[in-house]
């Protein structure tokens, strides 16, 4: 009858549905997950440059530096991705704009 076929349906929908929202969790913790580890090698690479600089390396700041900004591009780009899973559209032009200065920073050497 038309109702099984339309709870057949349903049924279909719905789990599909939630495979769906199960593949954008696991992407959206694997992107996170990404932002996570490439921000902070980001962070500890922008910290030896910086030190690098202050002791008069430059050529081993620069490359620290080179590093850091590469980090910092994969985090940043991880992130803007988690955000387009999730759907929160607003905060993706903030980080857009941290991933040119990024770019700038890995440009600067």
């Amino acid at each position: 009858s038309i109702s099984k076929v339309i709870f057949l349906i349903l049924i279909v929908i719905f789990l599909s549905s939630e495979t769906a929202l199960s593949i954008n969790n696991e992407n959206f913790s694997d992107y996170m997950d990404t932002w996570n580890e490439k921000i902070k090698l980001a962070s500890e690479y922008l910290d030896q440059a910086e030190n690098e600089l202050k002791n008069g390396d430059a050529i081993q700041g620069c490359i620290n530096q080179k590093k850091a900004a590469g980090f910092g591009i994969e985090a940043s780009e991880s992130l803007i991705k988690a955000f387009k899973v999730n759907g929160s559209q607003g905060d993706i032009e903030n980080i857009e704009t941290g991933l040119k200065k990024w770019k700038e920073l890995r440009d600067f050497c």
